[in-house]
């Protein structure tokens, strides 16, 4: 049976698990950053251009499910607008910082950097966190969509 504050819960509890997520790849960039001489690297650049953007996006949808959660706003389109605007656009720069961090570790020196292979192992840990936060939001999407009305 779908209980509904469960999963406002769940999604809660993911939600922050993500921050810590992004807390830790940030340290690990700024460790890399000192180590290495990435700071010149176009592809290094990108993705933590690409990282700072889902991030952002991330903070923003945490706010929307807090708020949900303080007002027991439990409406579609809330749930709608929250994996739109926020949570599918965190998807999305996660993504390309992804792709730009597979190219930076094509060069063999760089790709067995130990910083480089905790950055990869940190970001796809995201990338399933933030797979499980939609999932968690389509599913209080479709038990929270009210049942069409039948025309008499």
């Amino acid at each position: 049976m779908f209980n509904q504050t469960d999963e406002v819960n769940n999604l809660l509890t993911l939600m922050k698990l993500q921050n810590s997520n992004i807390h830790e790849l940030n340290k690990l960039i700024l460790t890399t950053v000192s180590d290495m001489m990435l700071p010149t690297s176009h592809e290094f650049n990108e993705f933590v251009k690409h990282v700072s953007e889902f991030a952002h996006y991330h903070y923003n949808s945490e706010g929307y499910s807090q708020a949900a959660q303080l007002v027991q706003a439990y409406h579609y389109i809330l749930w709608e607008r929250l994996l739109d605007s926020q949570v599918l656009a965190a998807a999305e720069q996660m993504e390309l910082a992804i792709g730009y961090l597979e190219l930076v570790a094509r060069e063999r020196q760089i790709r067995i950097h130990p910083q480089i292979l905790l950055l990869n192992q940190c970001i796809l840990f995201m990338e399933e966190t933030q797979l499980k936060i939609i999932e968690t939001l389509e599913k209080l999407l479709e038990n929270s969509h009210p049942a069409p009305q039948l025309q008499n």
